[in-house]
């Protein structure tokens, strides 16, 4: 009967280890889930600023873009001019010559 009163005390010892190793799993777990929820708020929060960021970036992309069309424009108005200058001074030789031919 001795054998059967230690088997009794192991069991009662295991069940007992059992309960306390479970709650400390349980503690455990309760305190990943607050960092692991944590963590999913702040992940939630990044991708809302993110989209915010990028509306952003996308209008100033928008003016950008605008603003590179007004400037296409303008170079192509100056490219004129400049051809404009560089062949006046033909054309003010041939008026000279114009009029030196006549006098």
């Amino acid at each position: 009967m001795a054998t059967t009163e230690t088997l009794d005390k192991e069991v009662k010892d295991l069940k007992r280890r059992m309960d306390l190793a479970e709650t400390r799993l349980s503690q455990g777990d309760g305190r990943f889930e607050f960092v692991s929820g944590q963590l999913r708020d702040l992940q939630l929060f990044q991708q809302a600023k993110f989209a915010e960021v990028d509306t952003r970036l996308d209008r100033i992309e928008g003016r950008l873009d605008g603003i590179d069309t007004r400037l296409d424009r303008i170079d192509t108005r100056l490219e004129r001019i400049d051809a404009t200058l560089e062949a006046l001074p033909r054309a003010i030789a041939e008026m000279i010559a114009a009029n030196r031919s006549r006098a």
